[in-house]
Formats: C-alpha cells, structure tokens, sequence
C-alpha cells in the first residue's frame, strides 16, 4: 500500500477552498487532508465556519482544526477596496497560524488557495510571502524537514480558470460562500459577490448558490 499523504488546506469556506479540496483529492491516491480555518473575526465568519464544515463532510474530510484570531478583521483601521484589512499584516499571520498547526498535526504540507486573477505583480508577493513564512518556522525548529511546505496550487490561476477547474472537477458551488456579508443569500453588491459573479460569468457556468430570479430570497 503506498503512503497517503497528510496536507492541510489552509480553509476559509470560500471557493478557492471549495477547489482546491476537490484538486487534493483527485490525486491517486488521494491524500489525507486536514482543514485549517481560522476566524478571522469578519463579518460573514459564521457562515463560512458553516461551509467548511459542510465542504469537509461533502469529501469525507474527518478532520477540521478551527483556531482564533478576530482581530485580523475586527479593528477598526479601514477596509480595503476588496473589504480585506488594513494594517494587520493578515496573510502572513493567517500563513504562520497554518503551519504551526499543520506541523502540529504532522502534516507535511500547508495548502494555500490563494488566487490573485492573474495579477502577475500580486501573485509575486504572495509567493515572496510564502516563502517568508517557511523560513521563519524553520528558524523555530532543529531541521528544515520538521517544518511543513507551503503549496499554491491556484496561485497563477485566473478566476475564470478556477471555475472551469471547479466545474470538471464537479463541485458543488453551493458549498462555498464569497459575500463580504453575513446572511442567508449573498449580498450580490460586496467585492466578494462582484468578483465571484465576474468569475461565472466569464467562465459561462451557472452559479447553483444564486436562487433564479423570481424564486425568491
């Protein structure tokens, strides 16, 4: 029997996340997965702690680690045009929670589902940053093999491309929540909604989340 390997997917219950599970496990064979969601203290937080619940039953995933950090998004320094944070260095921070919890959980591997849309200047930084983050924890360790990697598997994926990825790995868009906003429904006016509508349009797929018009909220 061949070794299975252990990754954990840095997860946030969004459609990144939704994608890049379903990319995991089309390995064969598939590897053992652990979710790292981290409440990052943003409005919709619930709903996406909901949804990676759900997207962790939906591929048999047993195991889901949940840490805390609200202060990421819930101070009072601005948004950013997207709605992120300002001034609280969040990925690094959400980046190193993941890998001590991941070397924690003996998994080899911290899985990043970072998309930038192709913005080649943006996806440089995130990579810069990655590679940051597993410097400073192998500073903390004896050896560099004790220190979990940082993968980016959709990192230089445009949105578009993420969908059609989605759609021929069949998932179930359902599961994966984008709003900026807490609620039953998304919001369809926040970054989040313009950007996920934008990305199924353009990959021409319907998005099962939204109700039809006419069906009601």
């Amino acid at each position: 029997m061949r070794h299975k390997t252990h990754l954990a997917i840095l997860h946030n219950g969004g459609l990144r996340s939704l994608v890049t599970c379903a990319l995991m496990l089309s390995d064969d064979p598939p590897p053992r997965l652990t979710l790292v969601h981290i409440d990052d203290g943003r409005e919709a937080r619930l709903t996406r702690r909901r949804l990676v619940r759900q997207q962790a039953q939906a591929f048999g995933i047993k195991r889901v680690t949940e840490l805390s950090a609200p202060h990421l998004f819930g101070h009072g320094y601005g948004r950013a045009p997207d709605g992120g944070p300002m001034g609280t260095l969040t990925r690094p921070q959400l980046l190193l929670a993941a890998t001590a919890e991941a070397r924690h959980q003996q998994a080899e591997a911290v899985i990043w589902p970072v998309s930038l849309n192709g913005d080649a200047a943006a996806t440089a930084l995130a990579t810069e940053q990655a590679v940051l983050c597993e410097h400073l924890a192998e500073a903390e360790v004896d050896t560099a093999d004790q220190t979990p990697r940082i993968e980016t598997p959709l990192a230089e994926m445009t949105d578009q491309q993420i969908i059609e990825l989605g759609g021929q790995l069949g998932v179930d868009w359902k599961l994966a929540w984008s709003c900026n906003r807490a609620g039953e429904q998304p919001c369809m006016a926040c970054a989040g909604c313009r950007r996920r509508s934008q990305a199924f349009d353009k990959a021409g797929v319907v998005d099962t989340q939204i109700e039809p018009v006419g069906m009601g909220r």
